[in-house]
């Protein structure tokens, strides 16, 4: 009769493929339910083995004696061996929630020390702990895999862990999921690419989402969009790695340039014949569809929207709202109110150019308030208030992701910065260096709506100038808090973008009525804010006015904002004879740095200098002071700076004839 063998341990101190091919050669089954413990000490944890009903068809001499010692030596065991299907991790070794609640443990002591100690994370106990949680509870795993990629040291590579650590049954490498990567894409979205180059998929599902390929949000949409089509009734989907996803990436983008069509893609905001569309930012990716006759929501817009994982849901929006509650939260003065109106609507015009706000006001005037509170009724954003970009690339690449560019508290604008503002506002682009391995380039070519805020003027460029509208904002008497700001705007988005919507089909209504007779510099802006001022029962004429008066203060706050043209105004205000100064532009700067105020944005140089002047020339003029910058000589570059009369716009016009053309210039207006 057969002994009934007793529980034992199994200790497996040989590597898993050893143990694995030991197990495999072995010729009987266990006849009882056994604990196999795997590693020691801390690293140890412990694999189940099922119970077997005993064989009653052994003989006594097939059992071992009651006397007889057990060896715990894997080769001396001759009464465990494979199942027939030959997967005794499947059959016979079928962890319960203790080992794997072990092997977890295992994982996170090794994420905590291997910074000081990586040589932890190419431990056997540790691979084998992987494969385990990677085998049983893949959710378990992504959760350790996201902290062991922050965790991990620089030379340790995450692709290297994910193949050690691959359970066996897996087969697939990365290069085999990158082409199951593939064929998921080719067979659930359509692949295209834009006229800049920019390559995207749109899915052919609802919601109809579209990606950019080079995007995080693609990469996550990938990565669980494997997960799922590889899961099964036997256990969770696979993970694609990094590599894999990379690898899939570069691939896609190839086949969207070469066999996929060109076609528009758009940043919240579109047009399509005389149809506006308006990304509302929402799950079911639903836009509004603007027009002359109405506005509505629509589930399918005929245009392709794409979104940066920054981008937030604009409120859904009720017919026959009040825009008017916007000033609740907006400290805006009422006078140059149909001015911010004004430049919300043309925002969601995508085809003209944008004027810039300017918010300025002091401490206590809630600049940052008013401003946020702006952008969540045009582009809301994860971070509604950006600071000051370091480089005209940081710039540009701010608004390649986002429709409106949002800068908070600033206190000085360079050269650069306001040069490139002025790209924005009238559509321009950024090109530098892919990556510093190699010579290719990347385009980043925007048109965008800006809004910026500080305590001083900022603008002082005069082609800037022309393109800003300015804003001063009153000092607030009655404080609330933040919090019930927050909560109470809430409640009163949906009615004000409602009403904004209203109102910008009102205007587009009566847009072909507009005719200006003499247009300044932002032409498309003026006509819009004439239609938007008459829809509201403005006389014609109305707009245009205040948009001149508001251009004119400008050019007077921006020669504030300059230090070097305050300078220049002290120094003339000093001098009683016509001719101010003459002599070269070095010498000037050792005369203007009497009248220096402060230290931050002043030229260094006398040719940093004559770079200022020359941007200040025709904001100088209109106030009287010419400057005369001569060619440059042995001594340097001549100056003249001299007084003039100042005369009031069409006070002084001359007609110059153009030779062989049919176009006059009008000289002595602003």
């Amino acid at each position: 009769m057969a002994a009934k063998k007793s529980r034992r341990d199994i200790r497996l101190n040989e590597s898993p493929e050893t143990v694995t091919a030991d197990l495999a050669e072995l010729e009987d089954t266990l006849p009882n339910r056994e604990d196999v413990n795997v590693g020691a000490g801390r690293s140890a944890f412990l694999l189940r083995v099922q119970d077997e009903a005993p064989d009653v068809d052994k003989t006594a001499e097939e059992c071992p004696s009651p006397g007889e010692q057990l060896s715990d030596d894997v080769h001396d065991l001759h009464d465990v061996h494979a199942s027939n299907d030959g997967d005794i991790l499947a059959d016979a070794l079928d962890p319960g929630p203790e080992e794997l609640a072990n092997a977890v443990q295992v994982i996170e002591e090794a994420i905590a020390g291997c910074a000081e100690q990586p040589a932890v994370l190419a431990s056997e106990a540790f691979a084998m702990a992987a494969k385990l949680v990677r085998e049983r509870d893949q959710g378990t795993w992504f959760r350790l895999r996201v902290a062991l990629k922050k965790a991990k040291p620089n030379g340790v590579l995450l692709s290297d862990i994910d193949k050690a650590t691959r359970p066996d049954h897996e087969t697939t490498d990365d290069s085999s999921t990158a082409d199951e990567l593939v064929a998921l894409v080719q067979e659930r979205a359509e692949l295209f690419h834009a006229e800049d180059g920019a390559c995207f998929a749109v899915l052919n599902e609802t919601p109809r989402k579209t990606f950019k390929l080079d995007t995080q949000a693609f990469a996550e949409w990938l990565g669980y969009t494997y997960y799922r089509a590889t899961e099964s009734e036997t256990g969770p989907g696979r993970a694609a790695s990094d590599t894999a996803i990379r690898t899939a990436r570069v691939v896609l983008t190839g086949i969207a340039k070469n066999d996929g069509d060109e076609r528009k893609v758009f940043l919240r905001a579109a047009r399509v014949g005389d149809v506006y569309y308006l990304d509302l930012g929402g799950d079911d990716w639903r836009a509004a569809e603007i027009s002359t006759v109405g506005w509505r929501l629509v589930d399918r817009p005929p245009v392709h929207f794409w979104r940066a994982t920054t981008t937030r849901p604009l409120p859904v929006p009720v017919p026959g709202g009040d825009h008017a509650l916007l000033w609740r939260y907006a400290n805006i003065p009422e006078e140059t109110r149909p001015l911010v109106k004004a430049w919300m609507l043309e925002a969601w015009r995508p085809e003209t150019p944008f004027p810039i706000l300017e918010l300025i006001g002091q401490q206590g005037t809630a600049k940052s308030c008013t401003q946020d509170k702006l952008r969540r009724c045009i582009d809301p954003n994860a971070v509604n208030l950006r600071a000051a970009a370091k480089s005209v690339e940081d710039l540009f690449v701010s608004a390649g992701c986002n429709w409106l560019v949002s800068l908070n508290n600033l206190s000085h604008l360079s050269p650069n910065i306001q040069d490139a503002l002025c790209n924005l506002a009238t559509g321009g682009g950024f090109a530098g260096r892919t990556l510093y391995t190699n010579s290719d380039e990347t385009l980043v070519e925007a048109k965008r709506p800006v809004v910026i805020n500080g305590i001083a003027p900022l603008v002082s460029a005069q082609d800037l100038t022309d393109r800003v509208l300015h804003i001063e904002l009153p000092e607030i008497t009655t404080y609330r808090s933040e919090t019930e700001i927050d909560q109470a705007f809430a409640q009163d988005a949906p009615s004000i973008l409602g009403g904004l919507l209203d109102l910008f089909v009102l205007t587009l209504r009566h847009l072909p009525t507009v005719t200006l007779d003499r247009p300044p510099r932002m032409a498309d802006f003026t006509a819009l804010g004439e239609a938007m001022l008459r829809a509201e029962g403005q006389p014609a004429g109305s707009f245009l006015t205040l948009y001149q008066g508001n251009r004119r203060h400008s050019i007077a706050r921006s020669l504030d904002a300059s230090p070097v043209a305050s300078a220049i105004r002290t120094l003339t205000e000093s001098e009683t004879a016509p001719l101010v100064f003459e002599g070269t532009m070095g010498k000037l700067l050792d005369r203007l740095s009497r009248y220096r105020d402060g230290t931050e944005a002043w030229p260094k140089s006398a040719r940093g200098l004559g770079d200022v002047l020359r941007r200040q020339r025709p904001a100088l003029a209109q106030i009287g002071i010419a400057v005369d910058i001569g060619k440059p000589g042995r001594a340097g570059v001549p100056v003249a700076i001299r007084r003039r009369e100042h005369r009031e716009r069409g006070e002084r016009r001359s007609e110059v004839r153009m030779p062989g053309m049919g176009l006059r210039m009008v000289e002595g207006e602003v």
